[in-house]
């Protein structure tokens, strides 16, 4: 994301969070304690250089959070804010940098693997890297470290039919837990796009839950079956990933909710337009 915008992201988000510490103290001077909200984090590299800024981030999320596995059943306590740390894509950077670190502080991490494209270079947009590969995940520690789907071949399901989609999310899950000889019981949808029929596609083929790039709360129900997560990188400035720790940034979700909300609008008014402009033409051959 250019500066820029992380800049006004976090200047909105620091106005967020000063709103949300009057709330609370407003209700501890009425004698309600105040509820602290949990969050998902999620990474997709940890380079190399950046490991140092990444283990300054997991000491200040000992600091600020208490640590949790994305997999957590039952209600956790509203009153503790709660953080669980996930890997998009399983790079090899995260099992070289990151995960020495999440060991030598016993912080749980979730990965989310691509099973068709492990031990393979891959390439989105800016994004390349080099995933896990098979062996890799054999030998994480399983105590630590929780294997989730990113479906075979990192599609835009929403762009999929039905029938491909469910494909690529039951054979993802056949494939892990074949290799892993476990269950493999979470999901998280590549490049964030997702819908309704999505979310319920998941639970039909099996999945007990699944993660969104929505920054929304985390942990929010004892069976939460959509978990939304916050988008972090190593290099994020110190404030930035604090404002992000606490839940500040989950004001972005209802933002980006609103804009899909307004293209898709904007694209059904362009739709009647376009077609009134045939009928029109239709009717008058001779300006077409």
């Amino acid at each position: 994301m250019p500066v820029h915008k992380r800049a006004v992201n976090l200047v909105i988000s620091a106005m967020f969070y000063a709103l949300v510490c009057l709330v609370d103290l407003v209700l501890r001077l009425v004698g309600i304690r105040p509820r602290r909200p949990s969050v998902i984090l999620y990474y997709h590299m940890v380079a190399p250089e950046h490991r140092a800024r990444f283990a300054a981030q997991m000491d200040a999320l000992l600091r600020w959070a208490k640590p949790i596995p994305a997999n957590v059943v039952g209600p956790v306590n509203p009153f503790v804010r709660h953080v669980a740390v996930t890997f998009d894509d399983a790079s090899e950077t995260v099992a070289a940098n990151a995960l020495p670190e999440l060991q030598g502080r016993g912080i749980p991490c979730t990965i989310f693997a691509i099973s068709g494209l492990l031990g393979q270079q891959v390439s989105w947009g800016k994004y390349s890297d080099r995933t896990m590969s098979a062996d890799d995940l054999r030998r994480l520690d399983c105590d630590l470290v929780i294997i989730g789907s990113h479906t075979v071949s990192h599609p835009m399901l929403t762009s999929l039919t039905e029938a491909e989609a469910r494909s690529e999310l039951r054979e993802s899950m056949a494939q892990l837990e074949k290799l892993l000889q476990r269950r493999v019981t979470l999901v998280s949808f590549p490049f964030g796009a997702f819908n309704n029929e999505l979310v319920a596609l998941c639970r039909e083929v099996g999945y007990e839950r699944v993660f969104t790039t929505l920054p929304a709360g985390a942990f929010q129900a004892p069976a939460q079956f959509t978990c939304g997560r916050v988008r972090v990188d190593p290099i994020d400035w110190h404030l930035e990933f604090y404002l992000k720790l606490v839940g500040a940034y989950r004001w972005r979700q209802w933002a980006i909710v609103m804009k899909h909300k307004l293209l898709e609008s904007f694209r059904a008014q362009r739709q009647v337009r376009g077609g009134v402009n045939a009928m029109a033409n239709a009717d008058h051959p001779e300006k077409s």
